[in-house]
């Protein structure tokens, strides 16, 4: 304990700088407060709920009690804890992200330096997580991320700590705990247990024995979390997270899909979002390149360094750091895994993008500094090495400072999501406000409607379900039998609140023919309010 102390006496000054750059960075970017989307409003909303003593879900438009869907509970909950303590929910899911960044700053910079034994790497991982483009970008919504990844990531730092010293099981527990709570805060991360469970078994300098034990222990403790939630949702959904099990074909067809979105991942961290498409300086072809470019210089890279371990038998030396690499590395290559699995086998989709991705995204800056510092260890002598890698280092903090900066620049004038100039200047959203209390609402826009005005509402099905028509009709005039929403639309006088939002969402489902939709959807349907982004209707029999 007095080592540790020690060596926070030294770093707290260096990693602070980073840390509170990351923080006010946040700060900026959510002036207009947090990104507020469907998974916000979800989060939010059910943790308000909880408050009032309604349960931690949902009440649908039919006025049943849901539990939360699709996700786990912890982010609701520590949200429901915060606003316990008298803070609104959503300035309290801003300052909680500000906060988790500059502790998961802090962390990953601490981490480093006890591996490395350089503050000037530590300095540079501390910096590189909290300049991240991605990460800048994911703290900035009123989102589980944050909350995950700072608990995956302790799990991660803990279990370090206990290989390197494996007669310390306090360690242990503290790792498993960790990575149960990030489980349960976002199903993904079971990656990162699996990452530890992996470490456990081959990292370890026990004997096989106390090896399979241990990681026994460790699944124990880290999985108990996750088992409790799942029988709570089994036992009120009849399903493991609302999500059922695709088909063979369906399978298959994803799958097809899936690497061309990790692509653009990968793209991202690499480039800004908007050279993707219309690059000023070189060829958008380019593009292609980059990803598969950057992939074989890494595969090179970690290839030279086994070979130069496997001639300098320098192993023993620097085996702390490998550890925390291997660690790194499994977490990342754990969590494409895991993503891949349930993004080919599920219904519904998760999303492939950088949101879902940051977790990996963050292991790999970490795993990214540290072989840095290894490749100094095995090339002390030589002078280019040292001074090419700092330099790819500097490079890059000040290259991901940059974009970081004009994604703040952008959020701090625009906003994000439902807390965003654009919603706060809808005139149908003020127009729903206006409806009568008892007046039933269908929309597009469910979650909006929700977080912007307390009001819940049926969802348009065939948007909703991604699910396509193969004959238009008006709407009201479809099967009422089987679609409760179009029912007390046609028959319990419900309004049909439809915001501009639904050409794109058309558009995926109908492409060249989304006019006609849209026109055939509404057409001879009554006017109620029309609005500089969406109108309001009713059907004409109950005018």
């Amino acid at each position: 304990m007095k080592r540790l102390i020690s060596e926070l006496d030294g770093l707290w000054l260096l990693l602070l700088l980073p840390a509170f750059a990351g923080m006010t960075a946040l700060v900026f970017s959510t002036r207009q407060g947090p990104g507020i989307g469907g998974d916000a409003t979800i989060y939010i909303t059910s943790a308000r709920n909880l408050l009032l003593g309604k349960g931690l879900g949902l009440i649908t438009a039919g006025g049943e009690f849901r539990l939360i869907p699709y996700f786990p509970p912890l982010f609701s909950l520590v949200l429901s804890f915060l606003g316990w303590l008298g803070i609104e929910l959503v300035s309290a899911a801003r300052w909680l992200n500000i906060i988790l960044l500059g502790a998961l700053v802090f962390l990953a910079g601490w981490t480093v330096r006890r591996a490395v034994h350089s503050s000037l790497l530590a300095f540079a991982a501390a910096s590189l997580v909290a300049l991240s483009p991605v990460l800048v970008n994911v703290y900035s919504w009123a989102m589980s991320e944050p909350l995950a990844i700072f608990l995956g990531f302790c799990g991660l730092a803990c279990l370090w700590d206990y290989l390197q010293k494996p007669n310390s099981p306090r360690w242990l527990i503290l790792s498993a705990l960790a990575g149960g709570l990030a489980v349960i805060t976002r199903y993904s991360m079971a990656a990162f247990v699996g990452a530890g469970a992996l470490g456990l078994l081959f990292l370890n300098r026990e004997n096989r024995r106390k090896r399979l034990v241990r990681t026994a222990i460790y699944l124990a403790i880290a999985l108990t979390p996750l088992a409790v939630w799942v029988w709570i949702d089994l036992s009120s959904t009849a399903t493991v997270s609302s999500r059922s099990i695709l088909s063979a074909a369906e399978m298959l067809e994803r799958l097809s899909g899936f690497w061309s979105g990790i692509e653009e991942v990968l793209l991202f961290w690499l480039i800004p979002d908007s050279w993707m498409t219309a690059p000023r300086f070189y060829p958008v072809i380019l593009n292609r390149w980059f990803v598969p470019l950057a992939g074989l210089l890494f595969v090179t890279w970690v290839a030279v360094l086994g070979w130069k371990l496997s001639k300098t038998r320098s192993e023993t030396q620097i085996s702390g750091q490998l550890r925390l690499a291997v660690l790194m590395g499994l977490a990342a290559l754990a969590y494409l895994v895991v993503t891949l699995l349930v993004y080919t086998v599920t219904y519904p989709p998760i999303t492939i993008g950088s949101r879902m991705y940051s977790p990996m995204q963050t292991a790999f800056l970490v795993l990214f500094v540290l072989l840095s510092g290894v490749s100094l260890k095995l090339w002390r002598n030589t002078l280019w090495v040292r001074w090419a890698l700092i330099g790819i280092l500097l490079v890059s903090m000040l290259w991901y400072g940059w974009r970081s900066f004009r994604i703040v620049q952008q959020n701090y004038g625009q906003g994000m999501g439902f807390t965003s100039v654009y919603w706060e200047g809808s005139e149908t959203v003020q127009a729903v406000k206006r409806l009568p209390a008892e007046t039933q609402i269908v929309t597009n826009e469910e979650m909006a409607v929700l977080f912007l005005t307390g009001r819940t509402s049926y969802p348009l099905a065939e948007i909703y379900f991604q699910k396509p028509l193969s004959v238009f009709y008006r709407y009201g005039d479809g099967d009422l039998t089987q679609d409760e929403a179009q029912r007390v639309f046609r028959e319990e006088g419900a309004v049909l609140v439809l915001f501009d939002s639904i050409s794109d969402q058309m558009a995926s489902l109908y492409g060249d023919r989304t006019a006609e939709r849209i026109a055939s959807l509404v057409d001879g349907l009554e006017v109620l309010f029309r609005g500089n982004d969406g109108a309001i209707y009713v059907y004409p029999k109950l005018r």
